[in-house]
């Protein structure tokens, strides 16, 4: 299981994963396109050149799994250890000079998505070493609505531009082990001796 830590992990892992592949028609002269995750304060001002952003605008309790809890692994293996699991919520905007160059960077970071949409513990073992060796987060097209897509453009002041909505499932988040009862006090012991 992840510590919180494993959010940033999985975003940066994703920002890592498309510059990693962006192919040089793409990022270098004249397109010179760049991969970037976007936080609010990035999108409140207007955005410029050739972006493909990814923005977290959502964390959501997966409903499927909030009341699972897992069997320890290891050597002590003591009991069961409970988690809070997350699905991220982002968008993947593509900003561009040019219609043309918008329209090959969406479609290019579709396509890689589409062939390649897990994340494990490869891309994110140097951000969150908690992470599991047999997690993975898959990647895929997240259902939203028009207008809610806009309602979220509204609120910023940077002109809309091509976004795609997209879902990573899910992370699982560790939570502080349950107290455990032990049996009565039945016995005290006091120490003895000379003052």
């Amino acid at each position: 299981m992840a510590s919180y830590k494993g959010v940033q992990g999985a975003l940066v892992a994703l920002e890592d994963f498309f510059k990693r592949r962006l192919p040089s028609e793409l990022s270098e002269e004249p397109v010179s396109a760049t991969v970037s995750l976007l936080g609010s304060a990035d999108i409140a001002q207007t955005l410029s050149g050739n972006l493909l952003g990814i923005y977290l605008h959502r964390i959501t309790i997966d409903p499927h799994g909030r009341t699972r809890s897992f069997t320890q692994q290891g050597i002590s293996q003591n009991g069961r250890q409970h988690e809070l699991p997350v699905n991220l919520h982002f968008l993947l905007i593509a900003n561009a000079t040019s219609a043309t160059v918008e329209a090959d960077l969406m479609a290019w970071a579709m396509v890689e998505l589409a062939n390649n949409s897990q994340i494990d513990i490869s891309h994110i073992q140097d951000i969150d070493d908690e992470w599991g060796q047999h997690e993975t987060l898959n990647i895929s097209p997240d259902e939203m609505s028009t207008e809610d897509l806009m309602r979220i453009w509204d609120v910023f002041e940077s002109p809309y531009t091509s976004t795609v909505p997209f879902v990573a499932r899910t992370i699982r988040l560790r939570l502080k082990p349950q107290r455990s009862s032990g049996p009565d006090v039945i016995t005290r012991v006091f120490p003895e001796g000379s003052l």
